[in-house]
């Protein structure tokens, strides 16, 4: 089969150029980024999940969230953070939602910044914290 060199050239410029419009990026900072595909986690009984001392940014940390109270304080990375913002987006967590009948919320805290921490949970949207020098209240 003799197939003209100028023929495969464009077949070959159209497949990359096809395949390059359709791929996700894996880098927070490209366009499109669609976030980590992270599988769904369970509440493990007796054992707390809050993240290192540490964190690292983007990199997501197993973490729980006590429930009872609502969903407006953190303590993670060693300080406080206060819910700032709830939005929809691609979804970060993979699986089936955690149970409406617990008092914790078992996903990931993602530091995105030094003032900016994500928390993400399966069937939920991405919950925005920011930090504060204020402690939580207690629970009414």
């Amino acid at each position: 089969m003799n197939v003209p060199r100028q023929a495969v050239v464009v077949l070959l410029s159209a497949g990359l150029l096809l395949s390059g419009c359709s791929s996700s990026s894996d880098n927070p900072e490209d366009e499109g980024y669609t976030g980590p595909t992270l599988p769904a986690r369970t509440v493990v009984k007796d054992k707390w999940r809050e993240g290192p001392a540490k964190p690292k940014q983007h990199k997501p940390y197993p973490y729980d969230i006590y429930t009872h109270c609502g969903i407006k304080w953190v303590n993670f990375g060693g300080r406080w953070w206060v819910l700032d913002s709830v939005f929809p987006g691609p979804e970060q967590v993979k699986g089936e939602p955690p149970s409406q009948y617990t008092q914790r919320l078992a996903g990931y805290m993602t530091l995105i910044g030094p003032d900016t921490a994500n928390f993400d949970a399966a069937g939920m949207p991405t919950m925005q914290f920011v930090p504060t020098e204020d402690e939580p209240p207690g629970c009414a």
